[in-house]
């Protein structure tokens, strides 16, 4: 597994230790019984993070601009969070084989390692062949391909070692959605 990755999930987690008690860790077991077409897709480094750490169903914070007209402009630190969770190896089983833009993407190798709060098929997809991938935020109704879908998408970070750094636990998230109230209502 890339070191930097494995660095920044033991940075989450030494930073924000609550974290640890919102997720947990995935049994090997888990991934030998997802289907094959789905278990060939998962990069071996993504299942050792999830057997490994406690990342499974991981309560979360997003850095999200959420498509407002008024945060277009503002930098990663400035957006709120989105609120969500890890997908567990079952989730990201059904995102790929259930959901649409899931189903559409697994076949370049991108699955869902996280939904967005609305469980409508959006969420945050990794392009599970490569070592250290960009996290691309990918909306339902940005396209029909799997090229259209991937364009359209908003990348989230560079890498899934910066995604780590940029995660809070859902306080954040919480407050600044309790001092923004004015913004979403």
């Amino acid at each position: 597994m890339e070191g930097k990755i494995i660095e920044n999930i033991e940075q989450l987690f030494k930073k924000y230790p609550e974290l640890i008690k919102t997720g947990s860790k995935t049994k090997q077991s888990i991934f030998q019984k997802i289907k094959r077409k789905i278990q060939n897709k998962i990069p071996n480094w993504y299942n050792q993070i999830l057997t490994e750490y406690p990342m499974k169903g991981l309560k979360i914070g997003i850095p999200f601009n959420y498509g407002w007209e008024s945060l277009k402009d503002k930098k990663q630190n400035e957006l709120p969070f989105m609120i969500t969770s890890l997908n567990s190896l079952n989730d990201i089983e059904f995102m790929a084989n259930k959901e649409f833009p899931g189903c559409e993407l697994i076949k370049a190798g991108y699955i869902c390692i996280a939904p967005n709060e609305n469980n409508d098929g959006d969420g945050f997809y990794i392009n599970t062949k490569e070592k250290n991938p960009s996290v691309i935020y990918i909306y339902h109704d940005c396209g029909e391909s799997t090229s259209e879908l991937i364009k359209n998408g908003q990348i989230i970070s560079k890498s899934f070692s910066d995604f780590l750094a940029i995660i809070r636990p859902t306080k954040f998230a919480e407050k600044w959605l309790d001092e923004n109230e004015e913004l979403w209502k």
